[in-house]
């Protein structure tokens, strides 16, 4: 669960240009999110990955820059994302980001991994089975999905990333799943889990986890 501290530093002077308030947050990403366990997967990786509502992308340039064998390709519904990421692709040109609905993949097949990091929650309970078997359709025989939610215990950190969401996301509600309903919703679209794992530190208010299962 280590981060590579040069790693970052690269990833975040691919944002040098980009606005202000685009560059406090993602500072503000990489604080909060748990990449050091994103690293340690993304190591083994090689090939294409896929990534679901990598939104400013900030995992995934990380896990570029501490992996030169992989090359992302994001999806986002925000078009001012997807054009951030184009205004600052030469300082990261094996990360990329288009306008996509995750839950509409046509792509065969296509990707060794895909990575699905703080997003499953965001969608109604009832669109994450259909999300399951869309990313199970586009990954080789083999692929691996990274999944990396939020867990809803204890309740205070639950309550707080529902906090968080709201103030970074808007009022939407959350759906989050417990770690093991996850590994469960991902073998019923034909994966095996190999890895559940809560990642959090003991003191951090994010409940974070990592789901790693394989395509059969």
């Amino acid at each position: 669960m280590s981060l590579d501290p040069h790693a970052l530093r690269r990833a975040l002077r691919s944002y040098r240009g980009a606005p202000a308030f685009t560059q406090a947050f993602v500072v503000a990403r990489a604080v909060v999110a748990p990449l050091g366990p994103l690293g340690d997967e993304a190591r083994a990786l090689r090939g294409r990955m896929l990534s679901l509502g990598s939104g400013i992308s900030l995992v995934e340039r990380y896990l570029a820059e501490l992996n030169p064998g992989l090359t992302v390709d994001g999806i986002d519904l925000d078009p001012r994302r997807v054009e951030l990421i184009r205004s600052t692709a030469a300082r990261s040109p094996r990360v990329t980001l288009r306008l996509g609905d995750a839950t509409a993949l046509d792509e065969p097949e296509t990707y060794d991994a895909v990575l699905v990091c703080d997003a499953i929650h965001h969608f109604d309970p009832d669109a994450h089975k259909v999300l399951a078997n869309a990313i199970a359709r586009c990954l080789r025989p083999g692929g691996v999905a990274l999944v990396k939610d939020l867990d809803t215990r204890p309740r205070w950190k639950y309550e707080w990333n529902r906090f968080h969401d709201r103030l970074v996301a808007g009022p939407d509600p959350i759906h989050c799943r417990p770690p093991d309903e996850m590994a469960d919703l991902f073998a019923a679209a034909g994966f095996v889990p190999e890895r559940v794992e809560r990642t959090e530190h003991r003191f951090t208010p994010y409940a974070h986890y990592l789901v790693r299962a394989r395509k059969a």
